[in-house]
This record gives C-alpha cells, sequence and structure tokens, in this order.
C-alpha cells in the first residue's frame, strides 16, 4: 500500500504550514513477520512510507496493527525481513551492529509513554545521559542539558529527582532527553497516553515545535534549513491537530485514505483549562 498523496488533507495541518525539505525517511516493500508456520504473526506488510524533514507524522490505528513495529525499524531498533529502510541515505541493514548503535546515538531521539527516567538520577543528570554517552565532557553535557531543560519550561528544577516532578513534567524531561543531542529524527511512542488532556497538550506544543527547528545547538527556528522529522505513534484523538500528515495503519498496511473521524478529529483543534487556572477563578 503507497502512503497518502502529497495533497491529503492534514499534509498541512492547523498549527501551520509543514516545513518539509529533503526526504529523512523512505520505507520501500518493509515487511516484517514474527514467528513460523501457523503461529506466524505478519506485522508488517510491504510497507510503502516517505517522510521530508520538518514534516510532523502520526501514525494512528488499532492496537497491534504494526505501528510500534513500523517505528522500531525506522529508528533502526528492529531489521525488518525484507524491503528497504533507508534514514538520511542509509538503509540501516548495511550497517554492522557498532555502525548501527552509533548511527542511532547521533540521529534519533526517542520520548517513550513510560517516561523511562533512571530513578536515582536529577533532572540534569538524567538529560545529559546521551551526550555522556557519545562521550561529550560532563561539563559541557551539563551546560547543553541545562538548555534543553529551559525550552521545555524546566528550568528551575535541574535537581529534582524524577519522583518529585509530576507525570507532565517528567515527560518533558524525556523530550528534553530525547532532544539534547539534537537528533535529526525524533520518534515519540504514544507520548500523551499516560498524561490528562492540558498536559498533553503542553508536551504536544514542545514536540511540534522541535520539528520546526533546525539541528543546530540553540534551536534557531529554521524557515530555511528545514526542520527535523518527527514521527508520533498515538491512539489519542486529542493530538491529531498537530500533525502535517497522518498515516494510518491497519492489520500490517498503510491504508490508502485515512478514515472520516480521524479526519475529522484531525480538523478539531480543542481547548484546556489548567486545573489550577479553574481553582484560581
Amino acid at each position: 500500500m503507497s502512503h497518502p498523496p502529497a495533497n491529503h488533507p492534514i499534509l498541512a495541518g492547523p498549527h501551520g504550514q509543514s516545513t518539509a525539505g529533503p526526504l529523512a525517511v523512505r520505507l520501500k516493500g518493509v515487511s516484517r513477520t514474527f514467528g513460523e508456520g501457523k503461529t506466524a504473526v505478519h506485522a508488517l506488510r510491504g510497507i510503502d512510507l516517505e517522510v521530508p524533514q520538518g514534516e510532523l507524522v502520526m501514525l494512528v490505528g488499532p492496537s497491534g496493527c504494526g505501528k510500534t513495529t513500523l517505528v522500531s525499524i525506522i529508528s533502526g531498533v528492529l531489521d525488518s525481513d525484507a524491503g528497504v529502510a533507508e534514514v538520511f541515505g542509509r538503509d540501516w541493514r548495511t550497517l554492522s551492529n557498532d555502525e548501527r548503535a552509533i548511527r542511532r546515538q547521533d540521529l534519533v531521539g526517542f520520548v517513550f509513554q513510560q517516561f523511562n527516567l533512571i530513578p536515582t538520577l536529577t533532572v540534569i543528570e538524567n538529560v545529559s545521559v546521551p551526550l555522556l554517552i557519545r562521550g561529550v565532557k560532563e561539563r559541557d553535557a551539563h551546560e547543553r542539558s541545562a538548555l534543553a531543560l529551559a525550552r521545555v519550561g524546566l528550568g528551575d528544577r535541574f535537581d529534582s529527582f524524577p519522583s518529585q516532578l509530576s507525570g507532565g513534567m517528567q515527560q518533558r524531561v524525556a523530550i528534553a532527553r530525547a532532544v539534547v543531542g539534537t537528533p535529526r529524527l525524533i520518534v515519540c511512542d504514544e507520548p500523551t497516553a499516560a498524561l490528562d488532556a492540558k498536559r498533553g497538550q503542553d508536551v504536544m506544543e514542545i514536540i511540534h515545535e522541535a520539528s520546526r527547528l533546525d539541528g543546530s545547538h540553540n534551536g534557531s527556528p529554521t524557515g530555511s534549513p528545514p526542520g527535523r522529522c518527527v514521527i508520533v505513534v498515538t491512539h489519542d484523538s486529542r493530538i491529531f491537530h498537530y500533525a502535517d500528515r497522518i498515516v494510518e495503519m491497519d492489520d500490517g498496511r498503510l491504508k490508502e485514505t485515512v478514515s472520516r473521524h480521524i479526519l475529522e478529529e484531525a480538523r478539531h483543534v480543542p481547548t484546556y483549562r489548567d486545573d489550577a487556572d479553574e481553582q484560581a477563578k
């Protein structure tokens, strides 16, 4: 199945025109099967998909349709059985395990549903981890982490531990950790599922902004050159309107057209009032 055409109605969402530029992701005939024989599960069945830089794409569809398997292949965590999975011009399957690990550290930032913060490390130490793994000196890593945390509104919580933060704050720390290495591809797996509507909207504002920023450390707005490629796996219809493009999956395939109810939800831009705001009235 092919991906939605360029004139897809959600290609430029309500949050503004995409800064789409050169191709970031190219999938051709990607398939993946788990198990063998009668118990085999065909997670992906010949996926074709292209995603340019500067575009925020949402993968939607029922549980078990292959969304997480697909982004795992795109991010180089999992191999496909067949097909081509190129990220910025290189097919993951042509790389050795060591080459793949280095390339993933350099190119990909991850945001997960469960935050995956290390409880014994402070906020700034958690955000510094990807940089330290890449050999950045601790002082430089902390300086860059401080900038990333300031961007997500946590400039005053450097020394806090994850347990001292709300769920929304922890997810913002996770986003800071994902972008601190200035990755060109950000992969988010259900980033708002554990959050209430208002916190989910706050988090998506940050993720959406990340797709509009270049790879420089100061995060200057782009216009030109193009921004980061961001792929979000989600069931959360409350955030569909942040997408530049919505790609719907079903039974391991990409649907030719997106379901009408999804398009209708994507056109709706909800507003949520903070509980604290309500109590102040």
